[in-house]
């Protein structure tokens, strides 16, 4: 028979969409009605889903609870509060050493050396840094996190969760912010160290101190600072009784450096605080000991130079007197010496003029007609931060320049005028002279 002419064979009963009663039906009578009356009692559960293999056994599962958000917020804030805390106590065993510190310097039979009064600075500055970066919610020095099993973290959480975080309530309650020293005890305790007698005030110290109380935000004791860099005696160091030595505050040496001079003014200008900006000016720019120091720095090259030259010009102008020829040699020496002398004279003349009347970098502060050229010249440094605060504290465009009123601006301009200058010159203001007009044309 041919494979085509075999019967087909019929198509077997479709099998029923649920396993679970397909594996019923095929159970004995016995066990099918255990079976049907195991469901039918179970109708009043939920439904569980079908499983893929009806005959495996079912695994019992764990359900997982997890913390609801809010809570989660509470115990991050705890552990907020709890490093801040941490942080505080830290912060103020470290000012205790500090304080130990100072007063070991005060109680010294001996003058002690820059290194341990730096060193003291240093851990006062320290100590504010920290204590802004808490008042500012800054992050503590990252942690490696000690990771917990499961079980761990469930047996050390059953009954003591209340607990920690009662603990940690009360402690972040008793070190709170108002716990942190504050910057005007940080700032007397700077003041206190560079004036006590046993303390000499370096370029060094006066450094720091500057950078303290300006990072502190009280930079009206810089002042009083700058005199005693000039005025305050030098004690001996190592010296046990101290002895102590009375320098010429008139002294060139005694000049506040140019970098420190500029960082005080920074400060007072920063702090909005015009009168506190001309005391600075007052202890630094205007001193005897300034304009001395920028003589002989400033100064002292040219002025050698110009003692120097008329030696140099006689002996030039006696090799020359060699090639006279039928000229009297002394003659030609005489001619030759007044010759060079007058080239010099009027060339060093004309030089000094320019130097001295150079204002390209005069802002709005010019020097009033009649102040002598080396007047000038000397005061150039105080004439330019007089310049600085008057463009700090005035209008920035210039359109609205002149237009400045109130007590502080014309006190600034009856101060300016006093030391010999004009501030906003009417005639040099733009539009205001005949050369502008005629570019404008």
């Amino acid at each position: 028979m041919k494979p085509g002419s075999l019967p087909m064979r019929a198509r077997p009963r479709p099998r029923p969409v649920c396993q679970l009663c397909d594996y019923i039906l095929q159970q004995p009578s016995r066990r099918r009605a255990f079976v049907a009356a195991s469901t039918f009692k179970a109708t009043s559960t939920p439904r569980q889903p079908a499983r893929t293999h009806g005959i495996a056994p079912r695994i019992p599962t764990r359900s997982i609870t997890t913390t609801p958000r809010k809570a989660q917020d509470v115990e991050i804030r705890d552990d907020e509060g709890l490093q801040t805390t941490e942080r505080i106590a830290e912060l103020k065993a470290e000012l205790a050493e500090v304080e130990d510190q100072i007063r070991a310097i005060y109680n010294s039979p001996k003058v002690e050396n820059e290194a341990v009064v730096l060193k003291a600075l240093d851990g006062l500055e320290r100590i504010a840094q920290k204590a802004i970066a808490i008042r500012s919610r800054q992050p503590p020095p990252t942690r490696t996190p000690i990771r917990q099993s499961s079980a761990g973290a469930i047996l050390s959480g059953l009954g003591s969760e209340e607990n920690v975080s009662t603990q940690r309530r009360t402690r972040t309650k008793q070190l709170g912010l108002d716990a942190l020293p504050s910057p005007s005890y940080l700032s007397k305790l700077a003041e206190g160290l560079i004036k006590h007698e046993k303390v000499f005030v370096s370029p060094n110290v006066l450094a720091v101190y500057i950078h303290l109380q300006r990072l502190l935000a009280r930079p009206k004791t810089i002042p009083e600072a700058l005199y005693l860099y000039a005025n305050k005696p030098v004690p001996v160091d190592g010296s046990s009784p101290p002895k102590f030595s009375h320098p010429s505050p008139k002294s060139a040496k005694q000049a506040i450096p140019a970098d420190l001079a500029d960082e005080a003014l920074t400060a007072a200008i920063d702090a909005k605080d015009l009168s506190l900006a001309l005391d600075v000016v007052d202890q630094t720019y205007r001193t005897p000991a300034w304009r001395r120091h920028r003589m002989f720095t400033k100064m002292g090259l040219p002025a050698a130079l110009a003692g120097v030259a008329p030696l140099g010009i006689y002996m030039i102008a006696q090799e020359l007197s060699v090639y006279s020829g039928y000229i009297d040699p002394w003659t030609f020496k005489l001619y030759a010496f007044m010759g060079l002398s007058t080239y010099v004279a009027c060339t060093g003349t004309l030089g000094f003029v320019a130097l001295t009347t150079y204002n390209d970098t005069h802002d709005r502060v010019v020097w009033r007609p009649g102040v002598p050229l080396l007047d000038r010249y000397l005061r150039e440094d105080e004439r330019a931060a007089l310049d600085r605060i008057a463009c700090a504290w005035g209008f920035k465009e210039l359109w609205r320049r002149g237009d400045e009123e109130g007590e502080e601006w014309e006190g600034l301009r009856q101060w300016v005028l006093l030391r010999g200058m004009v501030l906003d010159k009417s005639d040099l203001m733009p539009g205001m002279n005949a050369s502008t007009h005629a570019r404008e044309r």
